[in-house]
């Protein structure tokens, strides 16, 4: 028998049946994640058959989308989720508290070695810190909550090595773009992405986050990282404690492919209209003016990201022809950004600083775009109408990308060498 990856430890350590040969397994769940928009579609089915939840303390509920309501369509969608977590005596119900992703990773319910699954494809970001985590439908979730199991099928892995130094400006967004350009949009389809850290320079635990909430644009089931120290200095800062299980791969484990990657000469990333995968590096991006910037989302609107726009506008000011929206990804993060000055630093530049929630990112509220605006976000998709009307424009880019635009009002190939670059 050849040695086993992460996802296959973690499944076969969750499996309700010892048939390790059958191609689906039916596994048990360390935790539920679900927030207002899907969750909301599923409560008729549960009450109509009578259900009930099989443990209430390991479900996680976040009203994220419509966080305030924008709408009164949405308002009594929001209402109906909320009676319904309330009805249902839900512990951990996450009231306008943030992203549920970024719940998710700041919750002792999220631990290392554990097996996640959400009604929201980025669920999978939970793999930054060694959980195998993943999105389900409405249908399969509704199952999950009356059962705790669900059924798997075992991913092949594919085995992405980083090497090398990453340079100062580059971070985890640029990584990952990367990786998009490198197997686009399906060529991790139902893999499991395991991400190995053998850098020079560490990824910090943004980064990671990042790199794994972005891993089912490729199209995976699983986006993980191998732990490490990283990995137990985020438990311990979090819990106190490590709690979980550091599962690792065995040093012979069987990868369908191997990807390597040198951090050294990774420069800034940028995917362009409409596709995360149509990537190119910055410096080869042909002049455009835009209207938008988004600093915020699940797969970035951490506090580093925050630091580095903050580094980015002091002492200026965001350009006259355009707006630029900042949103914390969770109310903790925004409280730490309040507590270290980057909230009144992007204010007096003129950014626009909202409630904890999706926001634009999935065309919602707070920044919604109209069909003549071009728009530099670090949201995850940038399909035609993801953040508003059809006939707009998203490029995806880093933290640092997207506040250097927002202060020059455009995006080009020079962009990293008009600010006062060492």
């Amino acid at each position: 028998m050849t040695g086993r990856t992460i996802s296959d430890k973690v499944i076969d350590a969750h499996a309700c049946d010892e048939d390790d040969t059958a191609l689906y397994r039916r596994v048990y769940v360390d935790a539920v994640l679900g927030h207002d928009a899907t969750t909301a579609l599923l409560i008729d089915d549960f009450e109509r058959r009578g259900l009930s939840i099989w443990d209430r303390e390991r479900v996680l509920l976040a009203n994220d989308h419509f966080s305030p309501p924008a709408t009164a369509e949405r308002a009594d969608i929001s209402n109906r989720f909320l009676a319904f977590a309330r009805e249902q005596h839900i512990p951990n119900l996450m009231l306008d508290r943030g992203i549920c992703h970024q719940l998710l990773v700041e919750h002792k319910l999220c631990q290392a070695g554990g097996l996640v699954v959400g009604a929201d494809s980025h669920t999978i970001m939970a793999g930054g810190i060694g959980v195998c985590a993943t999105g389900m439908g409405a249908t399969d979730i509704l199952f999950t909550l009356a059962t705790g199991t669900t059924w798997m099928r075992r991913p092949r892995t594919i085995a992405v090595r980083f090497h090398g130094a990453l340079p100062a400006r580059s971070s985890g967004r640029d990584i990952v773009l990367e990786l998009l350009a490198i197997l686009g949009e399906s060529g991790g389809q139902y893999r499991s992405l395991e991400f190995h850290d053998e850098s020079t320079s560490r990824l910090c635990q943004d980064d990671r986050f990042a790199i794994a909430n972005m891993a089912v644009e490729i199209g995976a089931k699983f986006g993980v990282f191998v732990p490490d120290e990283i990995t137990v200095d985020y438990y311990v800062r979090r819990d106190g404690e490590l709690l979980g299980t550091l599962v690792r791969p065995d040093a012979d484990a069987e990868y369908e492919r191997v990807i390597d990657i040198d951090l050294t000469e990774l420069d800034a990333r940028i995917a362009k209209p409409w596709s995360p995968a149509n990537v190119v590096p910055v410096r080869e991006l042909e002049p455009v003016r835009i209207t938008t910037a988004f600093l915020g989302s699940c797969a970035s609107g951490r506090l580093s990201d925050i630091r580095v726009a903050a580094a980015e506008l002091a002492d200026r000011k965001v350009h006259p022809a355009v707006r630029f929206v900042v949103i914390p990804a969770s109310v903790e993060v925004f409280k730490q950004a309040l507590r270290a000055g980057y909230i009144e630093t992007l204010t007096e530049a003129g950014a626009i600083v909202n409630q904890s929630s999706c926001g634009a990112c999935g065309g919602i509220d707070k920044g919604v775009l109209g069909a003549d605006d071009v728009c530099v976000s670090s949201s995850n998709r940038n399909f035609r109408g993801r953040m508003g009307h059809w006939q707009s424009r998203t490029y995806l880019a880093s933290a640092r990308t997207v506040a250097r635009a927002a202060v020059r009002g455009e995006l080009g190939p020079d962009l990293y060498g008009d600010l006062g670059d060492e």
